[in-house]
């Protein structure tokens, strides 16, 4: 009898456990009048965005996202660990797929690099342009009614959706502030994609934004097969808008040799936002940490992502306190002090 209830007291304790469901994202359907049909987005929120009731969060638009939206929450968090955080919260929005030879290709094409016949799939191509007003009229009007935004903006997208995201920089439309590239496939329509978008990224923009292009060791091209068509290429595009980038255009690009064109992915979007928010993690070593440093760092990350972020209350008043609390690790008090009056009016 004795076990029996054990047993019946088990199963009880692994069914609550079980009906206690983790979540971490919340799926939205509507229609789309610019597209004809119904679309899906998913959208994931920063923990930070209960505790701080009135705050705002840049974006996050992520392509192939009911693909890559949970890696995504992982890194960004992972990206936030500490007392130092490297970026800051992000909402985080996943764009469902319908159809991506559709939508994320900007031009119309029938033929294959290599200028063999290409299969039927390519008879929906060219669709990207009024995707990317899907984006900026419909989708994001969506979500800054619904959620609370602020500036930048960040697009990722990979392969295809890498291609689109080179094409929505180029438009410089100001929607995005901050792109992150991942082996963008300029090996579609090549060289019309290719040559368009070089020359719009190397020419005069109107608006400040980030790009980081990642480039994986890939040896595949559709139409050649095993080839280094589109790895070469890539790599050639990534040297000339580099190296000679347009106006307002902060760019840099990653080879990553130890990556194919999937693995990439993760370390591409770590490195990325690293690289966009470069100079929001703070500098705690030794005699660096100063009130102008930070707000130089602030200036110049601000005026690439055309953003106004901020250190984060938090870590300034708890970097205070231990700076306080252990002088060997040599941070001025006062210097912490100077920051928390000069970003927020007073001292803790």
């Amino acid at each position: 009898m004795t076990r029996l209830i054990t047993l019946l007291l088990t199963m009880i304790t692994l069914s609550s456990a079980q009906a206690d469901m983790l979540h971490y994202a919340q799926r939205f359907t509507h229609h789309s009048a610019l597209l004809g049909e119904t679309r899906q987005y998913s959208v994931s929120l920063p923990q930070e965005y209960e505790r701080e009731p009135g705050a705002r969060f840049p974006v996050l638009y992520l392509l192939d996202g009911e693909k890559s939206l949970l890696e995504v929450v992982g890194i960004t968090r992972a990206l936030r660990a500490g007392l130092n955080p490297a970026i800051p919260p992000l909402i985080i929005v996943a764009v469902h797929n319908t159809d991506r030879m559709r939508d994320y290709t900007p031009s119309h094409t029938m033929t294959l690099p290599n200028g063999a016949p290409a299969g039927p799939g390519y008879a929906v191509t060219g669709g990207g342009h009024r995707f990317l007003r899907y984006l900026s009229e419909e989708l994001r009007p969506l979500i800054e009614e619904r959620f609370r935004t602020r500036a930048p903006a960040l697009l990722v997208g990979h392969s295809l959706g890498g291609l689109l995201a080179l094409d929505a920089q180029a438009q410089d439309s100001g929607q995005f502030q901050g792109v992150i590239a991942i082996d963008a496939s300029l090996w579609f329509d090549y060289p019309r994609n290719y040559e368009r978008i070089a020359s719009e990224l190397t020419g005069p923009l109107r608006h400040a934004s980030s790009l980081f292009m990642a480039v994986a060791n890939n040896p595949f091209t559709p139409g050649f097969g095993r080839s280094a068509f589109h790895r070469d290429r890539l790599q050639q595009f990534a040297r000339q808008v580099v190296g000679a980038p347009g106006t307002n255009l902060h760019v840099t690009s990653r080879y990553f040799e130890e990556e194919d064109h999937h693995s990439v992915y993760h370390p591409a979007v770590y490195q990325g936002l690293q690289w966009l928010f470069q100079g929001y993690r703070l500098d705690l070593a030794p005699g660096h940490f100063s009130r102008q440093g930070v707000i130089a760092r602030f200036d110049a990350l601000n005026r690439h992502l055309g953003s106004a972020l901020r250190p984060e209350l938090g870590s300034l008043r708890d970097i205070r306190e231990k700076a306080a609390r252990w002088p060997q690790m040599a941070i001025p008090v006062d210097e912490a002090d100077a920051l928390l009056t000069h970003y927020y009016g007073s001292k803790p």
